[in-house]
């Protein structure tokens, strides 16, 4: 047998003496590793950082001296390792009896995520106490580095660094860094303090603070978010100093106060909550004194669910303001600007077997113009659902819907609405067809306080006769170069409802559904349970699919629909012209991942009558890298909207990128939704975001301007300007709302994959 080498016997024999062996068992532990019971561990825990059980300690260097059980030197890239905790440095003393490590000349230590470099160590291993003269230090999770004066270990997790800085750029030449007195680590919390701080830009003093915070991984925080400041035309100047309360890992609550200079101080949060069984966001504005409207003014929007509660699941929808012209005046987007009628929805739920209960309160705030043609109340609706497949090869299906109607608005039709809509199907096929035939009766009782357009007893049973078919096809073909599996599915559904006289009913929720492929192969023209049009109509069509046989994806999707009618229409709705056609428009739909970072989604819809297009929608987008996308859509809807949208994030340089979104509308002639005539409108700027975004390595500014159109026909400007110093804050103004929502698919270069652990960077 070869003998060892001897630097191996004297690692070896090392050890053995660290882990406590000595004589006779250390020369066995060297030639048998016997005497150590290991345990083996299917994951790296951090669990086992706060263990209090005997670690063994391993080391190794060039030469070694000392008194064996007091003090042990090793010199010449002298190492130990003990539970996570590795010194390196040109000499290391350990003293066993007191558990503590002098390093000298070239320490580097690496502990629970932060390395440390610098000349001189005094440490004591387990209790993690001790100094280190004149370090450096360097966080792998963030990315951050700096110096210190001295650091102080002052147990496990804490670490105290005195005249410190820190910054996340390049260490030699920093763009920024925070100098503070004392700088606090805790890495049992994840949470860096710093006292009596000033943060430098460009060697330029920007910001003091006896308090700043410094994450030291990705976990959230309490503490005062970095304040932001705001300038539009309609609310002017405005200071917003937000502080974040990390309540738990699941809850959490943003407060914000904001100073402006038109309308006073506004206090405002946004509160969240995820628990096993219940999600939920409240967000509220109040301002207790307006100076322009010199009134009190508030604003609140509540979602809540829950999934079981003892079997039942519950949840609502409640939003509200204070007066009409809240939007008008506190709206930051065209969005917000836009709502009218604010819903308080509430709701209760529960399935027993096949059967399901809902019962539901809907009432609504309505604004402005909404005051004129409000929605209608639901107060209460109860709702009774039951769906059984495949009994001897049946599907039955059946609700059941008690809703009373009202609304404040003179005139209008007030009362209950019964509906039982019973429906039996027989679906039958095989892997490559089906047929489903299907019957249905829609028996509906009203029970009015108020009809002005009939009485207020009536009563009215429609069935409805449907056969639906379909086949599917497949081949191997190829697309741009790749293999693919092409589908061809094709499909007939004819429908046959007989003619009802419905003109007494009042219209409570009814509207003729948009053109859509799922509306083509609806068994109904309206939405709604106040009107069934009669039908005796047939519609075909086709989609073919483009599928990569090894992953299964979708690459690309075309279809065409067309809905072919043998009667007149004869039910309608008051105010909305009836069909006076043969055939229904044609659809054409087109979507799909083209390769190349191009995506496309389009619908036209096709007049037969006169060749026009009376609607239609295309949107493509080219996302070719992470840093590059350009978005284009197309929207048109006679005499509804023409818009063309546009948006980008593009470099223009290795530094420098485009930013922006141009929302134009090119429409002459709009009708009305109040008079329902056609009015002439003029081409107009909708919404216009523009911006430069400047990204260094640790650092990135953005300049955002933004310009759009209210509801009420009034123009909003703002402007924003903003410097992120990476692992730190943001300071300035916050254009990310306005970005994310303006150019979808926009992403901060900052961000980066969350590590999932502190172990990123273990040596």
């Amino acid at each position: 047998m070869r003998r060892p080498s001897p630097a191996h016997a004297f690692r070896a024999a090392l050890a053995a003496a660290l882990l406590g062996c000595s004589g006779a068992a250390g020369a066995q532990a060297a030639d048998r590793a016997e005497g150590v019971a290991l345990r083996l561990e299917t994951e790296l825990r951090e669990s086992n950082l706060t263990s209090d059980a005997p670690r063994p300690t391993f080391a190794r260097g060039d030469t070694v001296s000392g008194r064996l059980g007091r003090e042990t030197t090793l010199e010449g890239e002298a190492e130990i390792r003990r539970a996570g905790t590795v010194i390196r440095a040109d000499r290391i003393t350990l003293y066993e009896a007191d558990d503590e490590v002098v390093a000298i000349g070239n320490v580097r230590l690496a502990r629970e995520g932060i390395v440390f470099t610098g000349p001189q160590l005094q440490l004591k291993l387990d209790a993690n106490e001790g100094s280190f003269a004149s370090p450096r230090f360097y966080l792998p999770l963030t990315g951050g580095s700096g110096r210190a004066e001295r650091i102080d270990f002052l147990g496990r997790g804490e670490v105290e660094m005195h005249d410190a800085t820190y910054t996340t750029c390049r260490p030699e030449d920093p763009d920024w860094y925070l100098r503070a007195e004392s700088l606090s680590l805790d890495r049992t919390t994840d949470e860096g303090n710093a006292r009596w701080a000033t943060l430098y830009f460009k060697d330029l003093p920007i910001a003091k603070a006896p308090f700043f915070g410094v994450p030291l991984g990705d976990e959230r925080r309490s503490g005062f978010l970095a304040p932001t400041l705001s300038l539009s035309s309609t609310l002017g100047a405005e200071v917003r100093v937000p502080y974040y309360w990390n309540i738990a890992p699941n809850r959490d609550l943003t407060f914000f106060t904001n100073l402006n200079v038109r309308r006073g101080l506004q206090l405002a949060g946004i509160a969240r909550y995820l628990e096993p069984t219940t999600i939920g966001t409240t967000r509220f504005e109040y301002n207790p004194s307006d100076r322009e409207a010199n009134r009190s003014r508030w604003l609140f929007d509540s979602i809540h669910t829950t999934t079981d509660i003892g079997g039942w699941q519950a949840g609502w929808v409640l939003r509200g303001v204070s007066d009409d012209r809240y939007f008008i005046d506190y709206a930051r987007s065209i969005a917000q600007s836009a709502e009218r009628s604010l819903p308080r929805d509430a709701f209760v739920s529960r399935a027993f077997g096949d059967w399901t209960v809902r019962a539901r309160m809907l009432q609504y705030q309505n604004i402005l113009e909404a005051r004129a043609a409000p929605p209608y109340n639901r107060l209460p609706q109860l709702t009774v659902t039951n769906n059984q497949r495949d009994l001897r090869g049946f599907d039955f299906g059946l609700i059941a819907d008690a809703t009373e109607f009202s609304r404040d608005l003179p005139g209008s039709a007030q009362g209950g609405r019964m509906i039982v809509n019973p429906s039996i199907a027989y679906p039958f096929g095989g892997p490559s067809w089906f047929v489903t035939p299907k019957a249905s009766l829609h028996a509906t009782s009203y029970r009015l306080d108020a009809n002005p357009s009939g009485p207020r007893s009536i009563d009215r049973a429609v069935p409805t006769f449907s056969l639906d078919s379909g086949l599917v096809f497949e081949r191997s073909t190829t697309l741009g170069g790749r293999d693919v599996v092409q589908t061809l599915e094709p499909r007939l559904l004819y429908v046959y409802t007989p003619y009802r006289d419905q003109s007494a009913i009042p219209v409570f929720d009814s509207a003729v559904a948009n053109l859509s492929f799922a509306t083509l192969f609806a068994e109904q023209l309206f939405v709604g349970g106040d009107r069934i049009a009669d039908a005796n109509q047939l519609t075909a069509g086709a989609v073919s699919r483009f599928i990569d046989p090894s992953t299964g994806v979708e690459s690309l999707r075309l279809g065409v629909a067309q809905r072919a009618y043998f009667t007149e229409q004869r039910v309608t709705i008051p105010g909305v012209p009836s069909r006076n056609d043969s055939r229904s428009d044609v659809l054409f739909v087109a979507s799909g991942n083209l390769g190349g970072g191009h995506m496309l989604d389009a619908g036209v819809q096709v007049s037969v009558a006169d060749g026009s297009v009376p609607r239609f929608g295309v949107s493509w987008r080219w996302w070719p890298t992470a840093d590059r996308i350009l978005n284009v859509a197309l929207r048109y809807q006679e005499l509804g909207f023409a818009q063309i949208d546009t948006s980008w994030r593009w470099p223009v340089s290795r530094r420098w990128a485009a930013l922006g979104r141009v929302n134009y509308s090119v429409l002459r002639e709009q009708l009305s939704p109040v008079t329902g005539a056609v009015q002439e409108v003029k081409p107009q700027l909708l919404e216009g975001v523009v911006g430069l975004e400047y990204h260094a390595d640790c650092w990135t500014t953005r300049l955002v301007a933004q310009r759009y159109v209210t509801a009420t026909a009034q123009r909003t400007s703002a402007f924003f300007v903003q410097l992120e110093l990476n692992g730190l804050a943001r300071i300035g103004l916050d254009p990310f709302d306005i970005l994310t929502r303006n150019i979808p698919g926009y992403r901060a270069p900052s961000q980066r994959p969350v590590t999932p652990s502190r172990f990123y960077g273990y040596e």
